[in-house]
């Protein structure tokens, strides 16, 4: 793989959620070395999942300013951590992203033992302290999250968070999944039972579930969009379409 052409063809519904709600994101794909992506396909020994080589075309030299807080993903940092031991090595996996913040930091480790999805599962922690917790279960779920986050729902002017509740312990996801898909909800990118991201043009929804505290009938979300009765209208379906409850509802608007 030569060129950034040949990059967008890799992931093309994270290469659109990126183009679409970053400003000026044509400007800012950035390679990794070509001496750098070879060093890390010897560190994973063999080919790379096909999410991790789209990002090492596309922001291998860093992308903190799209917003995933203290953690640095670019590649110099992997490789020159691997070289020098910074990361502690655990059976199968390999360390994608140093954090850097000062309280309680985690390393990122990317489960190369388990592929998935053209992709393969992220966890963080410390290998060789507290262990590792599973986190997502793509890295390309990793990354859509924290773009639509901080560029599409927080740039919205009303947002609201609560809680789906099945009171009858069934799957949450079973019954919301199909409606939304009914409203014209669309998922900018695969989504899971751990992270779904959904979007209509004028109303967004994103859900996460920490794997460890993982109970299929709860689904924390929110809601951004131009008001709060275009977001009170999709409340409302929800509550007189299907049985759920809508818990814990708190709204940040103007």
């Amino acid at each position: 793989m030569s060129s950034l052409e040949d990059a967008s063809n890799l992931e093309p519904e994270l290469e659109e959620l990126f183009l679409r709600w970053v400003p000026d994101m044509t400007s800012r794909w950035a390679s990794a070395s070509g001496q750098d992506i070879a060093a890390i396909e010897r560190l994973a020994g063999g080919e790379i999942p096909r999410c991790y080589r789209w990002l090492l075309r596309r922001l291998g030299r860093g992308w903190a300013e799209l917003g995933y807080g203290s953690l640095d993903f670019s590649a110099r940092t992997i490789v020159d951590g691997h070289s020098r031991g910074l990361f502690p090595p655990c059976e199968g996996m390999m360390c994608i992203a140093n954090d850097t913040a000062e309280w309680q930091p985690q390393l990122r480790y990317y489960d190369l033992a388990h592929p998935a999805k053209d992709d393969a599962p992220v966890f963080a922690g410390w290998p060789d302290e507290g262990g590792l917790s599973s986190e997502f279960q793509t890295l390309r779920e990793l990354i859509g999250a924290a773009v639509f986050k901080n560029h599409r729902l927080q740039m919205l002017p009303v947002r609201c968070e609560g809680v789906f509740v099945d009171e009858d312990k069934g799957d949450v996801l079973d019954v919301l999944i199909p409606l939304f898909e009914e409203l014209g909800f669309q998922p900018p990118i695969p989504g899971g039972p751990l992270s779904l991201l959904y979007d209509n043009g004028m109303v967004a929804f994103s859900s996460y579930r920490r794997p460890h505290r993982l109970m299929v009938h709860l689904v924390p979300f929110v809601l951004g969009g131009p008001s709060m009765s275009a977001l009170r209208k999709v409340l409302g379906s929800v509550s007189t379409s299907t049985h759920l409850v809508i818990k814990r509802l708190s709204w940040n608007s103007p």
